[in-house]
C-alpha cells in the first residue's frame, strides 16, 4: 500500500481520528500549509451549487424502481444505451451499478470494475455523494475478490473519507455505506495479517450496524471479531463473540449465518479436545445447509465432519461425508475442496492398507494442488495486468479531472485565489526567515561548544591481556637477564603504564562490588546538576575531537538544583560518553541530553555508530561480555556493568535502544531526591571537581601511553643507534641494497606492545611500525615487507580486515601474516585461517615464541624460493610448481607482459611495473621475494630463453632479427648479453647446435 495514504485510528465509533503520516512527520510550517490548502478547497467547493439531497434521493429511488425488474445483462445493456441517448445520467448510473454487480457474481471482475468506474464518473457529474461512495465501495470489493489488495483498500478508504465528510449524517443509506467501507477495510487488514487494525475497524463497523439496528450486519461483525480472537487462541472471547453472532443471526432469520456459527462452535470444541460436541455442532450446521441450494457453504461442515471421523478412525462415516463433499466440489469446480477431499481419502486408504487407492488419492491430491497453484499464478498475472491498466486509466482520469478543476477555479474564484496565494506566500517567507534564524542560532551554539573543549584525553581499556603481554614479557626478560641496562628506565616506564591500566580496570570492578555490597553510604549532595554534568562532558571534548567526532551537550533546563551523588553521576556520565565516542564513526556525532522533571532525572547518550544487535543488547550490561561484531569489541569490559549497578542501587533504571547501522541510545532514569533521613550537604566548588577530573585524565593519559609520544621516543633512540632499526615507509632502493635483512612490519595500536615486539626483533630484522590497520596497509603497500605482525583488535581496520586486504592484493599476497590476539576460541582461529592467516600468537606471549614464529615463517618462505631458484638453474620446465598458486599466477602474468613487450619492442622494468600497476620498488620487492631475482635479471633471463628458442627453431633468421624479437634494438648489446648469460655468442651457439 502507498505510504502516502491516510491512516485512520478509531478512538470511538462516531468520531474517527484521521492522521496523515507525512504531515505528522513535518514541522509547524507543513501543518500550516496543510490547513490553508484544506481551507482553500473548502472555499472552492462552497462556491458551487449542487442539487439538493432530497432531489437526488428521489431520483435514485425512481431510477431503482425501473432497474429493479431487469435481471439479465442484455436488458440492462439496452437500458443503459437508452438512458445515455436521452441524457438521463441517474438512470444510466443505477443501471451500470446493477450490471456491475451481475458481472461480479459471475466472477467477471474486469467488466464489473469497468461498469462501476462509469458509475463513479456519472455520480461525480451529478454531485451525488451517496452514489460516489457506493461506486467506490463496489470497485474496492471487486479488487479485493481479485486479490489486488492495495487498490482495494485505496477505494475503500476513499469511500470512507467521503462518508465521513458527508453533511447529511442522519441518512440511513449514507451510514450503511460507511459501514460497508469499514467492513471492506477490515477484511483486507485481516487478509494482510494486520490483526490489530482489523480489530479496531470491525468494532467501528459493529457500532455502525448497531446504530442502524441491522441484525445481519451485527452478526457478520460479531463473527469477524470472533475469528480474530480465535486466531489469537483466545477461545473464551471467541465463544462470546460467536454467541453474539448466533443471537443476531436468529433475529435476522439467516440460515446461512446460523449454520456458520454452528461451524465456528464445532471448530472451537475441536480445539478444546471435545470431539463429541464438535461433531454435534458440525451436524447442526450441515443439517441446515444440506436442503438449500448453497452447496458451497454446505461443504464446510461436511468436510469438517469427515476430517473428525478420519481422526477418530470411523472410516465409514468419513467416506459418507466425503462422497457428499466430493460431488459438490466437482459440481462447483472447486479445485481446493477437491484437493482436500483427495487428501482425506489418502489418509483413510493409508490406514486401511489399501495401497492402490491410497496412491491414486495421493496423485489426485497432487494434481489438484498443482492446478490450484497454476490458478493462483494465473490470477497473479491477471492482477499485474489489471494494475497496469488501472494505472493508465487513472493517469488519464487524473489529467481530465485536473484540467476540469483548473478551468472551474479560474472562472469562479480567480480573485480569491490570488489573495490567498499572496497571504500564503507571505506566511511561507515568514517561516523561512524564522527557520534561517533558528539554524544560525544552532550553528553559533555548536561553535561555542567547540571552543569550550578542554585539553585532556582518556581511554579506559577493558582488556587484561594487552597490558599483561608487556608486563610478563619484560618480567621474563628480567628473569633471564636479557634486559639491556640502557633500556631499564624506559622499560620501567612502560611496565608502570600498563600496571596503571590494570589498576584502573580493577578500580571499576571494586566500584561495582562496593555498590553491590553497600560498603559506605552514597555521599548525597545538593547543587546544580546541569552544571555538574556539563563539566564532566566538556572534559571529553578533546577525546571526541581526536576521533573526529562532534560531542554535544543539550540540557532541557539551563539550571537544575537537586540532590545527587557526585561520584556516581561522574562515573555514569564518563562511562556512557566514553562508550559512545569509542563506537561512533569518524565524522559522527555523540549527543548527551539531560532533563530534570519533578524528582526524576532522565539522561540520554546517543551515538550514530554501528549499532548493537537485539541479541547483544540483552547482555550488554554484563561484565566482560563481548559481542561478535566485526567492527569493534563491544562491551568488553565492566564500564556498562558499573553504570547498571549504580543506577539500580539508586532505584533507577537504564535501557538501550539500538539499531544496526544506525546507532545506539542509552537512557538512564534516576531519582534526584535523597532518601528520607539522609543528610544532604551542598556540593563543593565545581572548579575543584574540574581539577580532579583533569588529574584523573592525566593519570589515564599516562596509563594509555599515546602512540605519538612512544613513536617520538623510539625515533630519538633510533637516531642515537649506529644502524637504524625502524625502516620508514619511503625506504628507497639504495637503502634496501645496503641492508639486506628481512623487513618486518609491526601493526599494533598499543605503543608499549609495539615497542616490546620491536625490542625482540630489532637485531635480526629491519622493522617498520604502524599504529592501526589502515596505516599498516598503506605502509605494506609502499614497502612490501617480508612479514607482517598485526594485532587483531584495532581502530578503523582490525587484523582480520588487514589480513584479508593483504591476501587480496597482488602486490602483497605473498607476505606471511601473523595475528597477535587475545581471542583464542576455535571459531576465531577458523575465521582467521579462512582469511589466509599464516600463524597465531596469543596474548600474553614471550620473546622466544615471537622470534620462533617469525623465523619459521621466513625460513619456510626462503626455502620455497630456493627450491624454485634451484629448479630454474637446472632448467626444469615446471620450476614454478615449487611456488604457491598465488605466486605462480603472478609470475605467469609477469611472463606474459614481458613476452608481449618483446614482440612490440624494447622491454624495460618501468613498462612492466606500469602494466602491473606497481611502482618499480614494489615490483622489485615482490619479484625478489618470490624468485630471488631482481626485475632486470628476471627480464634478461626470459630474453635469453626466448633467444635460445628462436636460434634453435629458426636457423635462417638473422641474428639482428632475433635480437629485435627479444627486445634488443642494438645487436651488439644483444650479443654481449647473450655471451654473458651462456658463455658463447649467438653465432657460436647456432653453429654448436
Amino acid at each position: 500500500m502507498s505510504t502516502h495514504r491516510h491512516l485512520i485510528i478509531y478512538k470511538d465509533s462516531k468520531h474517527p481520528l484521521t492522521l496523515n503520516p507525512q504531515v505528522g512527520r513535518g514541522n509547524a510550517r507543513g501543518m500550516f500549509l496543510h490547513v490553508v490548502f484544506a481551507a482553500l478547497l473548502g472555499l472552492l467547493v462552497a462556491c458551487h451549487s449542487h442539487p439538493s439531497f432530497r432531489a437526488l434521493d428521489a431520483q435514485r429511488h425512481e431510477a431503482d424502481s425501473l432497474v429493479e425488474g431487469l435481471k439479465t445483462n442484455e436488458s440492462l445493456d439496452s437500458l443503459i444505451r437508452v438512458a445515455a441517448k436521452e441524457g438521463n445520467h441517474m438512470l444510466e448510473m443505477r443501471a451500470r451499478q446493477q450490471l456491475g454487480r451481475n458481472y461480479r457474481e459471475s466472477n467477471l471482475f474486469m467488466k464489473a470494475i469497468d461498469c462501476h468506474r462509469h458509475e463513479l464518473a456519472l455520480a461525480q457529474q451529478l454531485h451525488d455523494t451517496i452514489a460516489m461512495v457506493q461506486a467506490l465501495n463496489n470497485i474496492g470489493t471487486n479488487f479485493r475478490r481479485m486479490g489486488v489488495l492495495d487498490e482495494a483498500i485505496d477505494y475503500h478508504y476513499r469511500a470512507l473519507h467521503l462518508s465521513e465528510d458527508f453533511s447529511v449524517k442522519s441518512d440511513r443509506t449514507a451510514r450503511k455505506n460507511r459501514v460497508v467501507s469499514l467492513n471492506g477495510i477490515g477484511n483486507i487488514c485481516l487478509t494482510l495479517g494486520d490483526v490489530e487494525t482489523a480489530d479496531s475497524v470491525f468494532r467501528a463497523a459493529l457500532a455502525g450496524e448497531r446504530s442502524l439496528d441491522s441484525h445481519l450486519g451485527q452478526a457478520i461483525n460479531y463473527a469477524n471479531l470472533g475469528s480474530l480472537f480465535e486466531q489469537r487462541n483466545q477461545l473464551d472471547s471467541a465463544w462470546a463473540y460467536y454467541s453474539h453472532s448466533m443471537k443476531q443471526n436468529h433475529l435476522a432469520k439467516s440460515d446461512l449465518g446460523i449454520s456458520l456459527c454452528y461451524t465456528h462452535f464445532g471448530r472451537l470444541y475441536e480445539k478444546q479436545g471435545q470431539t463429541a460436541k464438535a461433531i454435534a455442532e458440525y451436524r447442526k450446521a450441515y443439517d441446515i445447509m444440506a436442503p438449500s441450494d448453497d452447496r458451497w457453504h454446505a461443504m464446510e461442515p461436511c468436510l469438517a465432519l469427515a476430517q473428525v471421523y478420519v481422526r477418530l478412525g470411523d472410516h465409514a462415516q468419513a467416506k459418507h461425508y466425503l462422497a457428499i463433499a466430493d460431488e459438490a466440489a466437482h459440481t462447483l469446480h472447486s479445485l481446493e475442496h477437491q484437493s482436500q477431499v483427495a487428501w482425506l481419502y489418502y489418509n483413510i486408504y493409508s490406514k486401511e492398507g489399501d495401497c492402490r487407492r491410497a496412491l491414486a488419492s495421493y496423485k489426485a491430491y497432487n494434481e489438484f494442488g498443482d492446478s490450484v497453484s497454476s490458478e493462483k499464478n494465473l490470477i497473479h498475472m491477471q492482477n499485474m495486468r489489471v494494475r497496469y491498466e488501472h494505472e493508465q486509466r487513472k493517469a488519464e482520469v487524473d489529467a481530465i479531472n485536473k484540467e476540469y478543476r483548473t478551468e472551474r477555479t479560474l472562472k469562479v474564484v480567480s480573485v480569491t485565489a490570488a489573495v490567498l496565494i499572496f497571504v500564503l506566500a507571505a506566511v511561507i517567507m515568514s517561516f523561512l526567515v524564522y527557520a534561517l534564524r533558528t539554524r544560525k542560532r544552532k550553528q553559533l551554539a555548536q561553535q561555542q561548544m567547540n571552543e569550550m573543549r578542554l585539553s585532556f584525553f582518556t581511554n579506559i581499556t577493558h582488556e587484561f591481556r594487552t597490558p599483561l603481554t608487556v608486563i610478563l614479557g619484560y618480567s621474563h626478560m628480567m628473569e633471564q637477564g636479557q634486559l639491556p641496562p640502557e633500556e631499564v628506565v624506559n622499560i620501567g616506564h612502560m611496565v608502570s603504564r600498563q600496571g596503571s591500566r590494570l589498576l584502573s580496570l580493577i578500580n571499576q570492578l571494586l566500584d561495582i562490588q562496593k555498590v553491590k555490597s553497600a560498603i559506605g553510604q552514597p555521599d548525597w549532595r545538593h547543587g546544580d546538576l546541569v552544571l555538574f554534568v556539563s563539566t564532566v562532558v566538556e572534559s571529553y571534548l578533546n577525546l571526541a575531537h581526536s576521533h573526529r567526532i562532534e560531542l554535544m551537550y543539550a540540557p532541557k533546563q539551563q539550571k537544575a538544583e537537586c540532590d545527587f551523588v557526585p561520584d556516581y553521576a561522574q562515573k555514569v556520565v564518563c562511562n556512557l560518553v566514553t562508550n559512545a565516542i569509542k563506537f561512533s564513526k569518524e565524522g559522527g556525532r555523540v549527543l548527551v541530553t539531560l532533563d530534570v522533571s519533578g524528582d526524576m532525572l532522565t539522561l540520554r547518550v546517543a551515538d550514530y555508530g554501528a549499532g548493537i544487535s537485539p541479541a547483544d543488547s540483552q547482555r550488554i550490561f554484563e561484565p566482560f561480555y563481548q559481542t561478535d561484531s566485526k567492527q569493534k569489541s563491544i562491551g568488553s569490559g565492566v564500564g556498562l556493568a558499573l553504570v547498571k549497578q549504580i543506577v539500580t542501587s539508586l532505584g533507577g533504571s537504564i535501557s538501550l535502544d539500538s539499531r544496526l547501522g544506525v546507532g545506539s541510545v542509552f537512557t538512564a532514569k534516576v531519582p534526584v531526591k535523597a532518601p528520607a533521613g539522609v543528610v544532604v550537604k551542598p556540593i563543593e566548588v565545581y572548579g575543584a571537581m574540574s581539577q580532579q577530573l583533569l588529574i584523573d585524565a592525566d593519570t589515564l593519559d599516562k596509563a594509555t601511553a599515546p602512540a605519538t609520544a612512544t613513536a617520538t621516543a623510539a625515533s630519538a633512540k633510533a637516531d642515537a643507534t649506529p644502524a637504524p632499526d625502524l625502516a620508514p615507509p619511503d625506504t628507497d632502493d639504495a637503502a634496501d641494497t645496503t641492508d639486506t635483512r628481512p623487513l618486518v612490519l609491526i601493526v599494533e595500536d598499543n605503543a608499549d606492545v609495539a615497542e616490546y615486539m620491536s625490542m625482540q626483533l630489532r637485531s635480526p630484522y629491519r622493522l617498520a611500525v604502524a599504529h592501526d590497520g589502515e596505516e599498516g596497509l598503506r605502509m605494506a603497500t609502499d614497502t612490501v615487507p617480508d612479514l607482517i605482525i598485526t594485532d587483531l583488535m584495532m581502530p578503523r581496520m582490525d587484523g582480520y580486515e588487514l589480513c584479508q586486504a593483504v591476501k587480496q592484493s597482488e602486490v602483497l599476497n605473498h607476505i606471511p601474516v601473523i595475528i597477535v590476539t587475545a581471542k583464542t576460541t576455535q571459531q576465531d582461529r577458523l575465521r582467521g585461517l579462512q582469511m589466509g592467516v599464516d600463524a597465531y600468537l596469543n596474548k600474553p606471549f614471550n620473546a622466544e615464541e615471537l622470534t620462533v614464529r617469525v623465523d619459521n615463517l621466513l625460513e619456510k618462505h626462503r626455502m620455497l624460493r630456493e627450491r624454485y631458484m634451484q629448479a630454474k638453474a637446472e632448467h626444469k620446465a615446471d620450476a614454478s610448481a615449487e611456488l604457491s598458486p598465488r605466486d605462480r599466477a603472478f609470475l605467469k602474468r609477469v611472463d606474459e607482459l614481458i613476452y608481449g613487450d618483446m614482440s612490440r619492442g624494447e622491454v624495460t622494468v618501468d613498462s612492466v611495473a606500469s602494466a602491473l600497476c606497481m611502482s618499480q620498488q614494489q615490483m622489485r620487492r615482490k619479484l625478489s621475494a618470490v624468485t630471488g631475482d631482481t626485475p632486470l635479471a628476471y627480464i634478461r633471463a626470459l630474453q635469453m630463453k626466448r633467444a635460445q628458442e628462436l636460434l634453435n627453431t629458426h636457423a635462417d633468421v638473422a641474428i639482428s632479427d632475433v635480437a629485435m624479437k627479444c627486445g634488443f634494438f642494438d645487436t651488439s648489446h644483444f650479443t654481449r648479453a647473450f655471451k654473458q648469460a651462456l658463455g658463447v655468442t649467438p653465432t657460436q651457439y647456432r653453429k654448436k647446435m
